[in-house]
C-alpha cells in the first residue's frame, strides 16, 4: 500500500481545503521513502494522523466500544470554528487517495468521509472510488466493512502510530499494549468473540432440557450478564468520550504555553526563583569576601615580594646555624680554658703546651667557623623560636598563600559572573502581573486536563470492576450448567460447536506459538540494529499465554525492563513495533508521530540513521524542530522526498501547510509540485 494524497477541509485546526501530496518522490535515480511534517506542539501535527485514521475506520478510529452519540459529539468537534466568520462553518471532510497491491497488480482507491452538522445531528457520507470510479452497489455500512477488510485496524496499529504507543509499549506494564497488540494482528479477539457465540448457543439448546426452575435460573444469569455487558460498554464509551476533549484540551494548552513563552514567560514563571538564586549568590559573595579581607591581611603581602622573601629566608637561614654554632664554639671555648688550668696544675713545663695543643686540635672543628657563614654575620638577632616562625611564615607566604589567593579569586569571579547572569535573566522577565492571566489560562487548562484524565481513568476502573464480574457469572453460570447437564446426552449440535471451541482454542494456540517465535526472532534484528551500542544483543522470550516479556544479553542473562534507561525502552518500543508489523505479513506505510520526544542525542542519531530510511517504503514522520534539528536534518535529507512546515497563526485562529521545513523553504527547482494548497 502507497499513500498518495491526503485531504483535509474545515477539519480541526485547518480551514478551507488541502490537499496534501503524500507520494514519495524520486531524486537523483533513487526513491526518497521519507515525507516529513513539521510542527510545533499545537499546530496540527496531530491532526494529519488523525485525519488519515478518520478517513479510513470512522467510529472505530476512536475506538471499538465508543458510542454514536460520543462519535456525533466527536465529528461536530472536528469541525473548523472560524473566530472571524459571520456564519460559522457546519461541514468538514477528510479524504484519502492511495494505492493497494493485490498479487503484485495496483488499484487506486479515493476515500472521502464527509460530515455536515445540524443543530445535535450529524449526517456522515462515506465514498469509496476504485480506479476513478464509484462503488455504487455498496452502502455505508458495505464500505466501511470493505476499508476494515481492505487494512484491518489491528494491523494499521502497528504502521500509523504515535509517541503515546511507543509511551505504552516502553512503559513497565507494556506487556499489556503488547498483548492487545498481538491480539488484534492475529484476529484473536475474533475468535474469541466467536467462541462467545457457541457457548451461547450450546447453553441455549442445553437449557431446553432444564426443569422451569433451572432455566428460569439460567435466564437470571443471561440477564444479569447481558446488563454487566451493557455497563461494560457503556464505561468504556464514557472513557472514550472523554477523548477527543482531552486531546483537544492539551493542544489549547500547548498554544497557550507556547505564546506564554513567546512573551517570556519562562524568564516570569522562574523570576521568584531567579529573586532567591541572586540573594543566595550574594550572601556568597558576602562570605568570600570576608574571607578575602581576612586573606589580604594575613601572610597574602608578603606573598607579593617572593624575591625577597626568599632573600630574608636564605639570610634567616644562616642566622640560625651561626647562633647555633656561636654558642657551641663558646661552651667548647670556655671548656678549653678549664682543661688548660687542669694540664698546666698536673703536666710540667712543655710537657703540658704539648697536651694543650693536641686537646685543641681535637676541638678545633667545633670553634672555626664553616665556610657557609664565614662572612655572616648575625643582622635580626631573633631567639631560634622567632627565627622558626619566621621562616614557617615565608614559606607559608610563597606557598600555600598564592594557591588560596587563586582560589578565593576564581570564586568570586565565579560568584560575580553567575550574578550578572541572573540580573540579567531578573532584567529581561516581565513582571509576573503582565503574564497573571496567562498564567491563570494555563493554569485552569492543566486543571481542566488533570480532572479529564481522572474522569477518564475512573470510567475505565469501573469498566475492569465490571468486567471482572461478567468473567465470575460466566462461570456461575458454566458451573450451574454442568452440573444440570452431567450424564444427559448431548444433541449433534451441542458437540459440534463444543468440538468447533476446542478446535478454535487448538487453532489460536498453535498460530498464536508460531506467530510469537517470529516475533521474537524479529525483535532481535530489529533491536540490534537500533541499539546504541555496538556490542548491543538483545534477545526477547514472549509468554504466548500472558505475552509478558523477558530481555536476555549475549550470554543468556535476564535483563530487566526497569533497568533499562529511558531511551533503551523507547528503542525497545521501536524495535517491538517494528517487529510486529513484519510479522503481521503487511506493507504499508509507516505513520510516526512525535516519535524523538525522550530519546537522547546518541538513540536518536540511531532512529534517524537506520531505522527511519529502512522502515518501510513510505515513512511519514510528525516532528517537532527539537525532535529532528538542523543536526538530525542534514543526516535525514538525503532519504527525504519532501518536507511540509505546519505553522498556527494565532490571529487567524487556523495552521497552514507550506511545503518546507521549519528554516528550510520550498527550493525554486523542485522536482516534483506540490499538492497542498
Amino acid at each position: 500500500m502507497q499513500l498518495e494524497s491526503i485531504i483535509i477541509s474545515d477539519f480541526g485546526l485547518f480551514r478551507g481545503e488541502h490537499e496534501i501530496d503524500l507520494s514519495p518522490r524520486t531524486k537523483y535515480n533513487s526513491t526518497r521513502p521519507i515525507i516529513l511534517f513539521g510542527g510545533l506542539n499545537g499546530a496540527g501535527k496531530t491532526t494529519i494522523l488523525t485525519a488519515i485514521r478518520l478517513a479510513i475506520y470512522g467510529k472505530q478510529a476512536l475506538g471499538y466500544s465508543v458510542s454514536q452519540r460520543a462519535y456525533d459529539e466527536y465529528l461536530a468537534s472536528k469541525v473548523h470554528r472560524n473566530p472571524n466568520a459571520l456564519v460559522a462553518s457546519n461541514k468538514s471532510h477528510v479524504g484519502l487517495e492511495f494505492i493497494f497491491y493485490k498479487l503484485g497488480k495496483p488499484t487506486r482507491y479515493k476515500v472521502v468521509r464527509s460530515w455536515t452538522v445540524s443543530g445535535k445531528s450529524v449526517r456522515e457520507l462515506l465514498t469509496i472510488h476504485q480506479d476513478d470510479e464509484a462503488i455504487p452497489e455498496f452502502s455505508q455500512d458495505q464500505c466501511q466493512a470493505f476499508l476494515n477488510e481492505l487494512i484491518p485496524m489491528g494491523v494499521s496499529e502497528l504502521f500509523f502510530f504515535d509517541g503515546e504507543k511507543i509511551k505504552d509499549l516502553a512503559e513497565d506494564g507494556g506487556d499489556i499494549a503488547l498483548r492487545d497488540a498481538i491480539r488484534k494482528l492475529l484476529g484473536l479477539d475474533i475468535i474469541e468473540r466467536l467462541k462467545s457465540d457457541l457457548h451461547i448457543y450450546v447453553r441455549r439448546q442445553n437449557s431446553k432440557t432444564f426443569s422451569d426452575d433451572s432455566r428460569i435460573q439460567i435466564e437470571q444469569y443471561e440477564k444479569e450478564y447481558a446488563q454487566l455487558k451493557v455497563d461494560i460498554k457503556l464505561e468504556e464509551g464514557k472513557a472514550q468520550e472523554q477523548l477527543p476533549n482531552l486531546t483537544s484540551a492539551k493542544e489549547q494548552l500547548g498554544r497557550l504555553e507556547e505564546n506564554l513563552a513567546s512573551k517570556g514567560g519562562a524568564w516570569a514563571i522562574s523570576r521568584q526563583t531567579l529573586k532567591q538564586n541572586r540573594e543566595k549568590l550574594l550572601a556568597d559573595k558576602k562570605i568570600i569576601e570576608s574571607q578575602v579581607r581576612e586573606h589580604l591581611n594575613g601572610l597574602y603581602p608578603l606573598s607579593l615580594a617572593p624575591t625577597l622573601m626568599n632573600q630574608l629566608n636564605e639570610q634567616l637561614k644562616s642566622e640560625r646555624v651561626l647562633m647555633e654554632w656561636s654558642s657551641i664554639a663558646d661552651a667548647v671555648n670556655q671548656r678549653l680554658a678549664l682543661v688548660n688550668d687542669v694540664i698546666s696544675e698536673y703536666i710540667p713545663g712543655k710537657s703540658s703546651q704539648a697536651a694543650l695543643k693536641k686537646v685543641k686540635e681535637v676541638f678545633a672543628d667545633l670553634v672555626t667557623r664553616p665556610k657557609e657563614i664565614k662572612n655572616k654575620e648575625v643582622v635580626h638577632d631573633l631567639s631560634g623560636k622567632d627565627n622558626l616562625q619566621l621562616e614557617d611564615w615565608i614559606s607559608e607566604a610563597l606557598n600555600q598563600v598564592p594557591v588560596r589567593t587563586l582560589d578565593l579569586r576564581k570564586k568570586l569571579q565565579f560568584l560575580e559572573d553567575e550574578l550578572s547572569t541572573v540580573s540579567l535573566q531578573i532584567a529581561r522577565a516581565p513582571d509576573q502581573e503582565s503574564l497573571q492571566s496567562d498564567l491563570d489560562a494555563i493554569k485552569a487548562k492543566s486543571g481542566e486536563i488533570s480532572k479529564l484524565i481522572t474522569e477518564r481513568n475512573t470510567h475505565l476502573e469501573l469498566a475492569r470492576r465490571l468486567t471482572w464480574q461478567a468473567i465470575e457469572l460466566v462461570r456461575k453460570m458454566r458451573k450451574f450448567e454442568a452440573m444440570r447437564t452431567s450424564g444427559e446426552t448431548q444433541g449433534t449440535g451441542n458437540e459440534l460447536a463444543k468440538q468447533t471451541i476446542d478446535v478454535l482454542s487448538d487453532f489460536a494456540s498453535e498460530m498464536t506459538n508460531r506467530k510469537v517465535v517470529k516475533l521474537e526472532e524479529e525483535f532481535a534484528k530489529t533491536f540490534a540494529r537500533l541499539a546504541r551500542k555496538s556490542d548491543a544483543t538483545v534477545r526477547a522470550q514472549i509468554d504466548p499465554s500472558s505475552f509478558e516479556v523477558h530481555l536476555f544479553n549475549k550470554n543468556g542473562k535476564g535483563i530487566p525492563k526497569k533497568d533499562l534507561s529511558a531511551g533503551e525502552k523507547q528503542i525497545y518500543a521501536v524495535a517491538m513495533l517494528e517487529a510486529l508489523a513484519k510479522t503481521s505479513g503487511r506493507k504499508l506505510p509507516i505513520i510516526i508521530d512525535t516519535p524523538l520526544g525522550r530519546l537522547d542525542s546518541h538513540h536518536r542519531e540511531k532512529l534517524i540513521n537506520n531505522y527511519f530510511p529502512l522502515a518501510s517504503h513510505q515513512v511519514i514522520i510528525l516532528s517537532t524542530d527539537t525532535e529532528v534539528d538542523k543536526n538530525f536534518y542534514e543526516d535525514l535529507n538525503k532519504h527525504v522526498s519532501h518536507c511540509y512546515h505546519i505553522k498556527y497563526d494565532e490571529t487567524e485562529g487556523a495552521s497552514e501547510i507550506t511545503e518546507g521545513y521549519f528554516w528550510k523553504s520550498l527550493p525554486v527547482n523542485q522536482e516534483s509540485p506540490s499538492h497542498a494548497t
